[in-house]
């Protein structure tokens, strides 16, 4: 287990208001990354330079913008990205550590526009090309498939997926889909499967539903861990009458609690730092607030902390928290303070 940190937080506080607190460690969470590396592979046969019938734009510009999206909410956690085209089969950006800003600069190189004659989709033998890539890569491998499911040349591309992943298995088929008709559709489902480790979208959802866009980044790229905070350990000073360094009976229960937490942290170590108001000379003043400070080391070592684990200083004058020419602020500097050093 982590070795836990301490933090002093010490607030200047009037006499009737001093005491002091122990906060236990709370859970942040954290970034993981689920994959070592991903693959997004857009599919760029002629059908996807057809309008889609819901958006009312060319499938590749929605799907490019949904793209852009996607890279604005991939967190940068260390794994290598590769942006690959098939249907015919195009290398746009190799594999390199996934930096936000030059893979959305691969992505603005994808054709927002292409003939669509004689551009048939040979969906399988673009699948099946993704072993040049995969055969470099190591780990834990999201093949990211960005396509209407069209199909209408070469092997069948459920089929070509699963060879990928026999030779593959550290590989899982995402798909974000564009399909029009039920038979593409069901194409893109059954790659996703693939594994059962997949995870299947809807393009049009994902580009009207934020939310949606955020949990398909997640589901693919990361996972939140929680981790414990460092322990936070807050310990107030106490204050002084004028020229006295005895410590009164009400500020006891303040030490006898300090001194409950000390024990129950052996690793804590502190200073005591003991203070003055500005009456008096400066060696005088010195003087006193070095009593103070010996006064509660004295105290906590009664109450059974280790005097190796503390060190008692006084600063005098030279550090005052409030305005020594009130009253009040007289008082406020009447202290002895105790800071945590480990």
């Amino acid at each position: 287990m982590r070795k836990a940190k301490f933090f002093l937080a010490v607030a200047a506080v009037m006499v009737t208001a001093g005491f002091l607190l122990a906060f236990g460690g709370s859970a942040q969470a954290k970034m993981v990354p689920k994959v070592d590396n991903f693959i997004l592979f857009p599919d760029q046969s002629g059908s996807m330079y057809m309008t889609h019938g819901k958006l009312g734009v060319v499938k590749m510009v929605a799907a490019k913008d949904l793209m852009m999206k996607m890279n604005e909410r991939i967190p940068e956690l260390g794994y290598q990205g590769a942006l690959d085209l098939f249907a015919p089969w195009q290398v746009v950006a190799e594999p390199a550590v996934y930096d936000r800003a030059s893979f959305g600069a691969a992505l603005e190189k994808i054709p927002s526009d292409q003939g669509i004659f004689n551009r048939l989709t040979p969906m399988g033998p673009g699948v099946s090309s993704l072993d040049s890539v995969l055969s470099g890569l190591r780990g834990k491998t999201a093949v990211i498939v960005v396509s209407d499911g069209g199909a209408n040349k070469g092997a069948d591309p459920v089929a070509a997926a699963q060879a990928i992943h026999r030779r593959y298995p550290d590989v899982c088929f995402h798909v974000i889909s564009f399909a029009e008709d039920a038979k593409a559709r069901s194409i893109l489902k059954k790659i996703s499967e693939i594994g059962g480790c997949g995870v299947y979208a809807e393009g049009t959802d994902l580009l009207a539903d934020d939310q949606a866009l955020n949990q398909f980044v997640k589901d693919v790229f990361y996972a939140e861990q929680m981790e414990p905070q460092p322990e936070v350990i807050v310990l107030r000073g106490i204050h002084f009458d004028f020229d006295k360094s005895d410590i009164k009976p009400e500020w006891q229960p303040v030490l006898d609690e300090g001194a409950e937490i000390l024990k129950k942290h052996p690793q804590i170590r502190i200073i005591i730092e003991g203070h003055t108001d500005s009456i008096g000379t400066e060696a005088y003043n010195q003087k006193l607030s070095e009593r103070r400070a010996k006064a509660v080391y004295d105290y906590f070592v009664a109450k059974g902390v280790e005097a190796t684990r503390m060190k008692a200083v006084g600063y005098g004058e030279l550090k005052p928290k409030a305005d020594n020419a009130t009253k009040e602020g007289r008082a406020i500097n009447r202290r002895v303070e105790i800071k945590v050093v480990q």
